[in-house]
């Protein structure tokens, strides 16, 4: 694996393409450390402690910890991959765009995109709402009016939207794969804190020893090579 990390590095194109890749995944995480404003991000991430284990929680995990923390790309890729499941079921349902997908070559596929992108804007859409609404009714919010919550719908609606552009450019001038490598990082982001902060397995307080911790660090590893391995095996026929 390092090896091939060496040889894609001395090849000019792929450098730029792994350094442009970079510098997306560096624009991510600085966006993830900006916060909306009119939101109270201790009392938001002591609500979301208490349901760590349901959707939510979930939610942000893979939103790199921003969904918690009231950041502009709190909504993070997922109106995306909702949107991406959705127009996929719909190909399958509607003639119409069954017939786009299947007949219209290069140009079905780029309205097709359209068409997901402006769901996606939609989808960010009620997720924002829903997320104001849950601001709202906690008071979780520093002030209360249509301007603030204006203010945090829009910025996240942009933020998710920005956040699909760019994995559109990693995807056009990147290493392509733009959302998963912006999942992964937002995921990625989170196993330090997790470690740390004593909610996913972390020695503290003598509660998992220092054996358990180096069990769960090996699992980790062994997850990220066994799934390496698949995506990367071949059948010869």
């Amino acid at each position: 694996m390092i090896q091939t990390i060496k040889k894609a590095w001395a090849i000019p194109e792929l450098r730029k393409k792994l350094v442009f890749t970079a510098l997306i995944l560096l624009i991510f995480r600085i966006g993830n450390a900006i916060p909306v404003p009119y939101v109270n991000t201790e009392l938001l991430g002591d609500y979301l402690n208490q349901l760590s284990t349901t959707v939510l929680g979930l939610y942000n995990v893979m939103s790199g910890g921003a969904f918690a923390q009231a950041t502009i790309f709190a909504l993070g890729v997922q109106p995306y991959i909702n949107s991406s499941i959705i127009i996929q079921l719909l190909t399958i349902a509607i003639p119409a765009l069954e017939r786009l997908a299947r007949d219209g070559g290069e140009a079905g596929k780029k309205k097709i995109a359209s068409i997901t992108r402006y769901a996606t804007v939609a989808i960010a859409l009620l997720q924002a709402f829903g997320y104001y609404m849950i601001c709202k009714n906690y008071g979780i919010l520093e002030q209360s009016g249509i301007w603030p919550a204006l203010v945090i719908i829009v910025t996240l609606v942009a933020g998710s939207s920005f956040v699909m552009w760019l994995g559109e450019q990693v995807n056009e001038f990147g290493i392509g794969n733009g959302i998963s490598m912006i999942l992964f990082a937002g995921i990625l982001a989170r196993i330090p804190t997790a470690f740390t902060t004593g909610r996913y397995f972390v020695a503290q307080k003598g509660s998992i020893g220092y054996l358990w911790l180096a069990l769960v660090l090996l699992g980790i590893l062994a997850m990220i090579v066994l799934i390496v391995h698949v995506n990367g095996a071949e059948r010869r026929i």
